[in-house]
């Protein structure tokens, strides 16, 4: 996969803006815990940061973003390279899949029964890239899942709408980022969706690129990382932009 690697400057630029974004979003928690009685809501905004810094140090390159609107009320950020044709987005490696691109997975870590109908069209931009060879495996089981802010891109989007985009484009690449235990970001990574078995190549592992500027570092603080480890608690879903879905049958529904 190494002849489908992006520009050093490309990369560099991504990892800074992955990591700034999630400097800003962590400075927007401190704040909001500081300020107001009820935060809770913030903890979902993580993307938007993420999704605006990315934007933001990858512009200087010629990367074009493009604002789209997810289900009713949230909006993300696709990143087109038009001089190689190509586009990416940035996604939390806690609900990707690589064994299952168009599902990911969900917030217990389990692969989603129900695949994702836009997902789909976006990996068949790769439909002419020679991947190697390898055996896809089976997935299955149930699930229960449950659908953030800024987890469910392009539900907004309908099938045509998703094949216009995809036909400006030959290639298509999701950038993951981890976050450890301790609250810091601890990987980045390329990866390129096969459409022919639904599995996602690494194209290049980016985590050597963190902490190698001073920008990078981040001092996580008692009390910041006390404000992260609340937002982990499960929210009362009918208080958000979020639905359960029970995956029980065939007919189940669930993200698009």
């Amino acid at each position: 996969m190494k002849k489908f690697r992006l520009s050093e400057e490309l990369n560099e630029s991504i990892v800074d803006g992955i990591i700034e974004g999630y400097k800003d979003y962590l400075r927007v928690r401190k704040e909001a815990a500081r300020n107001l009685k009820v935060h809770g809501a913030y903890a979902w905004v993580k993307g938007n940061h993420i999704d605006h810094h990315v934007a933001v140090q990858c512009e200087k390159l010629g990367v074009e973003s493009k604002l789209s609107k997810a289900g009713v009320t949230w909006q993300y950020l696709q990143f087109s390279v038009e001089d190689i044709k190509t586009l990416f987005l940035i996604k939390n490696a806690r609900y990707f899949d690589p064994e299952a691109v168009d599902r990911g997975k969900d917030t217990y870590g389990r692969s989603k029964s129900k695949k994702s109908a836009y997902m789909e069209e976006f990996i068949s931009i790769n439909e002419d890239v020679e991947f190697p060879s390898k055996t896809n495996k089976t997935l299955g089981g149930q699930s229960r899942q449950l659908v953030l802010f800024d987890e469910t891109p392009f539900d907004s989007l309908t099938n045509e709408e998703v094949s216009e985009i995809a036909k400006q484009y030959d290639r298509f690449y999701i950038v993951t980022y981890e976050i450890d235990e301790e609250f810091l970001i601890s990987a980045i990574k390329l990866w390129m969706p096969n459409p022919v078995n639904n599995k996602a190549y690494l194209v290049e592992d980016l985590t050597d690129l963190i902490n190698t500027k001073t920008s990078h570092i981040i001092e996580m603080e008692d009390q910041t990382k006390a404000i992260l480890q609340n937002s982990t608690e499960m929210p009362d879903a009918s208080l958000y932009d979020i639905e359960i879905v029970e995956d029980d049958s065939d007919e189940a529904t669930g993200e698009s």
